[in-house]
Protein backbone atom coordinates (compact mmCIF):
# COMPACT_ATOMS: atom_id res chain seq x y z
CA UNK A 1 0.00 0.00 0.00
CA UNK A 2 1.28 3.24 -0.74
CA UNK A 3 0.05 6.04 1.14
CA UNK A 4 0.55 9.69 0.35
CA UNK A 5 2.43 11.41 2.81
CA UNK A 6 0.39 12.80 6.07
CA UNK A 7 1.56 16.68 4.94
CA UNK A 8 0.16 17.84 8.60
CA UNK A 9 2.46 15.34 10.52
CA UNK A 10 4.94 15.94 7.71
CA UNK A 11 5.34 19.54 9.19
CA UNK A 12 5.53 19.07 12.37
CA UNK A 13 8.24 16.79 11.86
CA UNK A 14 9.96 18.59 9.67
CA UNK A 15 10.27 21.73 12.28
CA UNK A 16 9.32 20.82 15.44
CA UNK A 17 12.72 20.42 16.85
CA UNK A 18 13.41 24.26 14.74
CA UNK A 19 10.63 26.19 16.05
CA UNK A 20 10.88 28.06 18.89
CA UNK A 21 7.41 28.98 19.18
CA UNK A 22 4.03 27.08 17.72
CA UNK A 23 0.72 28.33 16.88
CA UNK A 24 -0.98 25.19 15.88
CA UNK A 25 -1.09 22.28 18.15
CA UNK A 26 -4.22 20.95 18.41
CA UNK A 27 -3.56 18.82 21.33
CA UNK A 28 -4.38 20.47 25.00
CA UNK A 29 -1.74 21.15 27.79
CA UNK A 30 0.10 18.18 29.02
CA UNK A 31 0.04 16.76 32.25
CA UNK A 32 3.05 15.81 34.44
CA UNK A 33 3.57 12.36 35.65
CA UNK A 34 3.28 14.08 39.18
CA UNK A 35 -0.13 15.79 38.02
CA UNK A 36 -1.93 12.54 37.09
CA UNK A 37 -0.05 10.09 39.62
CA UNK A 38 -1.17 12.38 42.55
CA UNK A 39 -4.64 11.92 41.13
CA UNK A 40 -4.67 8.10 41.05
CA UNK A 41 -7.22 6.23 43.65
CA UNK A 42 -5.63 3.32 46.10
CA UNK A 43 -6.71 0.91 43.17
CA UNK A 44 -4.57 2.77 39.96
CA UNK A 45 -1.64 3.61 42.73
CA UNK A 46 -1.42 -0.17 43.94
CA UNK A 47 -1.35 -0.87 39.83
CA UNK A 48 1.29 1.53 38.99
CA UNK A 49 3.32 0.18 42.01
CA UNK A 50 3.30 -2.89 40.92
CA UNK A 51 3.12 -2.77 37.12
CA UNK A 52 4.92 -5.70 35.11
CA UNK A 53 6.49 -4.08 31.78
CA UNK A 54 5.23 -7.38 30.09
CA UNK A 55 2.72 -7.97 27.00
CA UNK A 56 -0.72 -6.59 28.00
CA UNK A 57 -4.15 -8.40 27.10
CA UNK A 58 -4.93 -7.50 23.57
CA UNK A 59 -8.57 -7.13 24.52
CA UNK A 60 -7.72 -4.00 26.26
CA UNK A 61 -7.49 -3.25 30.39
CA UNK A 62 -10.79 -3.88 31.98
CA UNK A 63 -10.57 -0.92 34.54
CA UNK A 64 -9.79 0.95 31.50
CA UNK A 65 -12.51 0.24 29.26
CA UNK A 66 -14.77 0.42 32.39
CA UNK A 67 -14.02 4.06 32.58
CA UNK A 68 -14.29 4.83 29.05
CA UNK A 69 -17.25 3.67 28.86
CA UNK A 70 -18.94 5.61 31.35
CA UNK A 71 -18.28 8.74 28.88
CA UNK A 72 -21.12 7.51 27.18
CA UNK A 73 -24.57 6.36 27.73
CA UNK A 74 -25.55 2.89 26.36
CA UNK A 75 -22.41 1.65 25.81
CA UNK A 76 -20.58 -1.66 27.36
CA UNK A 77 -16.97 -2.18 28.28
CA UNK A 78 -16.90 -5.08 25.73
CA UNK A 79 -17.86 -2.45 23.04
CA UNK A 80 -14.34 -0.68 23.62
CA UNK A 81 -11.30 -2.10 21.46
CA UNK A 82 -7.96 0.38 23.18
CA UNK A 83 -5.38 1.73 20.36
CA UNK A 84 -3.46 4.02 19.50
CA UNK A 85 -5.51 6.65 18.05
CA UNK A 86 -4.64 6.89 14.12
CA UNK A 87 -3.95 3.22 14.56
CA UNK A 88 -7.67 3.12 14.99
CA UNK A 89 -8.59 4.93 12.31
CA UNK A 90 -6.15 2.89 9.91
CA UNK A 91 -7.20 -0.45 11.05
CA UNK A 92 -11.32 0.18 10.85
CA UNK A 93 -10.71 1.77 7.17
CA UNK A 94 -8.72 -1.03 6.25
CA UNK A 95 -11.34 -3.19 7.57
CA UNK A 96 -14.27 -1.53 6.62
CA UNK A 97 -13.56 -0.72 2.84
CA UNK A 98 -12.74 -2.20 0.03
CA UNK A 99 -11.90 -1.33 -3.48
CA UNK A 100 -14.51 0.76 -5.37
CA UNK A 101 -16.58 2.06 -2.25
CA UNK A 102 -17.73 4.89 -2.23
CA UNK A 103 -17.70 7.09 0.92
CA UNK A 104 -18.68 10.97 1.56
CA UNK A 105 -16.02 12.61 4.15
CA UNK A 106 -16.56 16.11 5.78
CA UNK A 107 -13.67 17.99 4.43
CA UNK A 108 -11.88 19.72 6.10
CA UNK A 109 -10.93 17.37 8.37
CA UNK A 110 -8.03 15.16 9.60
CA UNK A 111 -5.69 13.94 6.43
CA UNK A 112 -6.02 10.38 7.40
CA UNK A 113 -9.72 10.45 7.30
CA UNK A 114 -9.63 11.07 3.35
CA UNK A 115 -6.62 10.10 2.06
CA UNK A 116 -6.89 5.86 3.22
CA UNK A 117 -10.20 5.66 1.82
CA UNK A 118 -8.29 6.89 -1.68
CA UNK A 119 -5.50 4.72 -0.94
CA UNK A 120 -7.89 1.71 -0.36
CA UNK A 121 -9.17 2.62 -3.76
CA UNK A 122 -12.51 4.05 -3.05
CA UNK A 123 -14.39 6.81 -4.57
CA UNK A 124 -14.10 9.24 -2.31
CA UNK A 125 -16.94 12.65 -2.34
CA UNK A 126 -15.55 15.52 0.32
CA UNK A 127 -18.57 17.04 1.99
CA UNK A 128 -17.19 21.10 2.25
CA UNK A 129 -17.63 22.68 5.43
CA UNK A 130 -18.46 26.42 4.27
CA UNK A 131 -18.07 30.31 5.51
CA UNK A 132 -20.70 31.72 6.43
CA UNK A 133 -21.82 35.63 7.97
CA UNK A 134 -22.53 33.36 11.62
CA UNK A 135 -19.67 31.13 11.17
CA UNK A 136 -18.85 27.19 9.74
CA UNK A 137 -21.62 25.70 8.32
CA UNK A 138 -21.99 22.21 6.59
CA UNK A 139 -24.81 22.10 3.82
CA UNK A 140 -27.29 18.96 4.69
CA UNK A 141 -28.37 19.65 1.36
CA UNK A 142 -25.09 18.29 -0.41
CA UNK A 143 -25.31 15.34 1.55
CA UNK A 144 -28.90 14.57 0.17
CA UNK A 145 -27.88 14.99 -2.73
CA UNK A 146 -24.70 12.83 -2.68
CA UNK A 147 -25.66 9.68 -0.74
CA UNK A 148 -26.98 6.96 -2.45
CA UNK A 149 -27.44 3.32 -1.37
CA UNK A 150 -24.23 3.03 -2.93
CA UNK A 151 -22.48 4.91 -0.28
CA UNK A 152 -20.85 2.50 2.17
CA UNK A 153 -19.38 5.45 4.89
CA UNK A 154 -19.90 8.57 5.66
CA UNK A 155 -16.78 10.03 7.55
CA UNK A 156 -17.35 12.85 9.73
CA UNK A 157 -15.32 14.83 12.70
CA UNK A 158 -17.31 16.35 15.28
CA UNK A 159 -16.13 18.73 16.96
CA UNK A 160 -14.16 19.35 13.74
CA UNK A 161 -10.33 19.85 13.51
CA UNK A 162 -9.09 21.84 12.23
CA UNK A 163 -12.82 24.38 12.57
CA UNK A 164 -13.89 23.99 15.61
CA UNK A 165 -17.59 23.13 14.16
CA UNK A 166 -20.07 21.67 15.78
CA UNK A 167 -23.65 21.39 14.19
CA UNK A 168 -27.02 22.05 15.88
CA UNK A 169 -28.82 18.61 17.27
CA UNK A 170 -31.56 18.86 14.30
CA UNK A 171 -28.96 18.83 11.43
CA UNK A 172 -27.19 15.78 13.26
CA UNK A 173 -30.54 14.22 13.35
CA UNK A 174 -30.84 15.08 10.10
CA UNK A 175 -27.61 13.56 8.48
CA UNK A 176 -28.25 10.19 10.30
CA UNK A 177 -31.54 10.01 8.97
CA UNK A 178 -30.36 10.40 5.42
CA UNK A 179 -27.51 7.78 6.14
CA UNK A 180 -30.28 5.45 7.96
CA UNK A 181 -32.32 5.63 4.73
CA UNK A 182 -29.17 4.14 2.17
CA UNK A 183 -27.72 1.77 4.43
CA UNK A 184 -24.79 3.65 4.97
CA UNK A 185 -22.28 3.24 8.04
CA UNK A 186 -21.40 5.87 9.97
CA UNK A 187 -17.25 6.80 11.34
CA UNK A 188 -17.05 9.89 13.87
CA UNK A 189 -13.59 11.04 15.06
CA UNK A 190 -14.60 12.39 17.92
CA UNK A 191 -11.77 13.49 19.93
CA UNK A 192 -12.79 16.83 21.32
CA UNK A 193 -16.65 15.62 22.58
CA UNK A 194 -16.52 17.01 26.04
CA UNK A 195 -14.95 20.26 24.84
CA UNK A 196 -17.48 22.35 23.38
CA UNK A 197 -17.65 26.01 24.15
CA UNK A 198 -21.24 26.58 25.42
CA UNK A 199 -22.35 23.40 27.31
CA UNK A 200 -25.56 24.01 25.47
CA UNK A 201 -24.44 22.84 22.02
CA UNK A 202 -22.81 19.29 23.21
CA UNK A 203 -24.18 16.60 21.07
CA UNK A 204 -24.25 12.91 22.36
CA UNK A 205 -21.43 10.62 20.74
CA UNK A 206 -22.82 9.04 17.62
CA UNK A 207 -22.03 5.77 19.11
CA UNK A 208 -24.81 6.06 21.28
CA UNK A 209 -27.62 7.43 19.11
CA UNK A 210 -27.06 5.50 15.27
CA UNK A 211 -26.64 1.87 15.55
CA UNK A 212 -23.95 1.77 12.37
CA UNK A 213 -21.80 4.29 14.01
CA UNK A 214 -18.28 3.45 14.81
CA UNK A 215 -16.14 6.49 16.95
CA UNK A 216 -12.84 7.06 17.64
CA UNK A 217 -11.68 8.87 21.17
CA UNK A 218 -8.03 9.59 22.92
CA UNK A 219 -6.55 11.37 25.59
CA UNK A 220 -5.41 14.28 23.23
CA UNK A 221 -8.17 16.48 24.95
CA UNK A 222 -7.07 15.22 28.45
CA UNK A 223 -3.66 16.25 28.48
CA UNK A 224 -1.75 12.65 27.60
CA UNK A 225 -1.51 12.47 23.78
CA UNK A 226 2.14 11.39 24.88
CA UNK A 227 0.38 7.74 26.08
CA UNK A 228 -0.45 7.06 22.61
CA UNK A 229 -4.10 5.83 23.82
CA UNK A 230 -7.00 6.05 22.67
CA UNK A 231 -10.07 3.76 21.31
CA UNK A 232 -12.74 2.55 18.87
CA UNK A 233 -16.40 2.20 20.20
CA UNK A 234 -19.20 0.94 18.43
CA UNK A 235 -22.35 -1.19 19.88
CA UNK A 236 -21.58 -3.30 16.74
CA UNK A 237 -19.65 -6.42 17.64
CA UNK A 238 -18.63 -7.88 14.16
CA UNK A 239 -16.68 -4.49 13.79
CA UNK A 240 -15.04 -4.26 17.27
CA UNK A 241 -14.03 -8.25 16.62
CA UNK A 242 -12.39 -7.46 13.40
CA UNK A 243 -10.67 -4.45 14.32
CA UNK A 244 -9.45 -6.19 17.56
CA UNK A 245 -7.78 -9.47 14.86
CA UNK A 246 -6.47 -6.84 12.62
CA UNK A 247 -4.72 -4.95 15.49
CA UNK A 248 -2.54 -8.29 16.03
CA UNK A 249 -0.48 -7.01 12.60
CA UNK A 250 -0.03 -3.34 14.00
CA UNK A 251 0.84 -3.05 17.45
CA UNK A 252 -1.39 -6.40 18.78
CA UNK A 253 -1.41 -5.20 22.61
CA UNK A 254 -1.36 -1.55 24.53
CA UNK A 255 1.80 -0.17 26.45
CA UNK A 256 1.44 -0.80 30.08
CA UNK A 257 2.38 2.72 31.84
CA UNK A 258 -0.11 3.88 29.00
CA UNK A 259 -3.20 1.47 30.20
CA UNK A 260 -2.78 2.71 33.91
CA UNK A 261 -2.16 6.28 33.39
CA UNK A 262 -4.89 5.95 31.01
CA UNK A 263 -6.89 4.46 33.44
CA UNK A 264 -6.22 7.45 36.34
CA UNK A 265 -7.06 10.12 34.01
CA UNK A 266 -10.63 8.88 32.54
CA UNK A 267 -11.59 8.43 36.49
CA UNK A 268 -11.06 12.23 36.28
CA UNK A 269 -12.23 13.04 33.03
CA UNK A 270 -14.43 15.96 34.30
CA UNK A 271 -11.57 17.45 36.16
CA UNK A 272 -8.85 17.12 33.12
CA UNK A 273 -11.79 18.41 30.61
CA UNK A 274 -12.56 21.52 33.06
CA UNK A 275 -8.73 22.50 33.35
CA UNK A 276 -8.28 22.28 29.79
CA UNK A 277 -11.29 24.08 28.55
CA UNK A 278 -10.82 26.74 31.07
CA UNK A 279 -7.40 26.89 29.06
CA UNK A 280 -8.95 27.12 25.31
CA UNK A 281 -11.32 29.33 26.52
CA UNK A 282 -9.10 32.05 28.06
CA UNK A 283 -6.88 31.72 24.75
CA UNK A 284 -10.16 31.89 22.42
CA UNK A 285 -10.72 35.49 24.31
CA UNK A 286 -7.22 36.77 22.98
CA UNK A 287 -7.09 35.18 19.60
CA UNK A 288 -10.58 36.97 19.38
CA UNK A 289 -9.30 40.16 20.56
CA UNK A 290 -6.10 39.86 18.06
CA UNK A 291 -8.15 39.05 14.92
CA UNK A 292 -10.54 41.92 15.43
CA UNK A 293 -7.86 44.04 15.85
CA UNK A 294 -6.20 42.56 12.66
CA UNK A 295 -9.88 42.49 10.67
CA UNK A 296 -8.33 43.99 7.83
CA UNK A 297 -6.16 41.28 7.49
CA UNK A 298 -7.67 38.01 8.53
CA UNK A 299 -11.22 36.59 8.50
CA UNK A 300 -11.77 35.21 11.92
CA UNK A 301 -14.74 32.16 11.71
CA UNK A 302 -15.98 31.34 15.52
CA UNK A 303 -15.15 27.79 16.70
CA UNK A 304 -17.94 25.88 18.08
CA UNK A 305 -15.95 23.40 20.08
CA UNK A 306 -12.42 21.33 20.60
CA UNK A 307 -8.77 23.60 20.76
CA UNK A 308 -8.51 24.65 17.39
CA UNK A 309 -9.76 27.36 15.20
CA UNK A 310 -9.35 27.67 11.58
CA UNK A 311 -9.02 31.92 10.73
CA UNK A 312 -8.19 32.74 6.88
CA UNK A 313 -5.24 35.43 5.23
CA UNK A 314 -7.26 37.82 3.33
CA UNK A 315 -5.76 38.40 -0.26
CA UNK A 316 -3.60 39.18 -1.40
CA UNK A 317 -1.13 37.87 0.73
CA UNK A 318 -0.23 34.18 0.67
CA UNK A 319 -0.78 31.91 3.91
CA UNK A 320 2.68 29.62 2.45
CA UNK A 321 4.33 32.23 2.19
CA UNK A 322 2.97 33.55 5.68
CA UNK A 323 4.04 30.17 7.25
CA UNK A 324 7.56 29.92 5.48
CA UNK A 325 8.25 33.56 6.56
CA UNK A 326 6.91 32.80 10.57
CA UNK A 327 9.11 29.98 10.30
CA UNK A 328 12.30 31.39 8.88
CA UNK A 329 12.17 34.72 10.55
CA UNK A 330 10.35 34.44 13.53
CA UNK A 331 10.93 30.43 14.68
CA UNK A 332 6.81 30.32 15.25
CA UNK A 333 5.16 27.10 13.61
CA UNK A 334 2.18 27.87 11.98
CA UNK A 335 0.14 24.89 9.44
CA UNK A 336 -1.61 26.44 6.65
CA UNK A 337 -4.29 24.94 4.45
CA UNK A 338 -2.61 23.19 2.48
CA UNK A 339 -1.64 20.20 5.16
CA UNK A 340 -5.85 19.54 4.63
CA UNK A 341 -5.84 19.32 1.22
CA UNK A 342 -7.16 22.58 0.89
CA UNK A 343 -5.82 25.77 -1.43
CA UNK A 344 -7.90 28.65 0.40
CA UNK A 345 -5.62 30.55 2.59
CA UNK A 346 -6.84 29.36 5.84
CA UNK A 347 -4.19 28.17 8.28
CA UNK A 348 -4.84 26.57 12.07
CA UNK A 349 -4.45 28.30 15.29
CA UNK A 350 -4.52 25.63 18.39
CA UNK A 351 -5.88 27.26 21.22
CA UNK A 352 -5.36 24.37 24.51
CA UNK A 353 -1.91 25.51 25.41
CA UNK A 354 -1.00 27.58 28.25
CA UNK A 355 1.76 29.58 25.93
CA UNK A 356 -0.50 30.64 23.80
CA UNK A 357 0.35 34.22 24.83
CA UNK A 358 3.64 34.18 23.68
CA UNK A 359 3.28 32.60 20.51
CA UNK A 360 0.72 34.69 19.47
CA UNK A 361 2.88 37.64 20.57
CA UNK A 362 5.33 36.55 17.88
CA UNK A 363 2.80 36.43 14.96
CA UNK A 364 1.23 39.62 16.15
CA UNK A 365 4.68 41.28 15.01
CA UNK A 366 4.10 39.72 11.88
CA UNK A 367 0.84 40.72 11.35
CA UNK A 368 1.88 44.37 12.44
CA UNK A 369 4.71 44.08 9.83
CA UNK A 370 2.57 43.21 7.00
CA UNK A 371 0.27 46.02 7.92
CA UNK A 372 3.28 48.29 7.81
CA UNK A 373 4.70 47.21 4.73
CA UNK A 374 1.22 47.77 3.13
CA UNK A 375 1.05 51.45 4.40
CA UNK A 376 4.65 51.88 2.80
CA UNK A 377 3.29 50.35 -0.28
CA UNK A 378 0.17 52.75 -0.35
CA UNK A 379 2.45 56.23 0.15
Amino acid sequence: MRIKAFKLERLFARYAEQAKYTLSQSSCESCSMKEILDMADPECKKLWDNLSLGYTRPAGFAPLREAISKRYTSLRPSDILELTPEEGIFIFMNNMLEPGDEVIVMHPTLPSLYELPRTLGCKVIKWPLEVTSWGWRLDVNFLAENISPKTKLLIMNIPNNPTGYIPVRTELDRILNLADRMGTWVFNEETYRGMEHDPAAALPSLADIYPRATVIGGLNKYGLPGTRMGWLASKNRQIIEECAGYKDYTTYCNNAPGEILATIAMRNAPDLLQRNHKIVLENLGMAEAFFKKHRDLFQWIQPNGGSTAFPRLLPPYDVTEMCERAMTEKKLLIIGERAFGLDTNHFRVGLGRLDFSKALAVFSDIADEIQAKRAEAAN
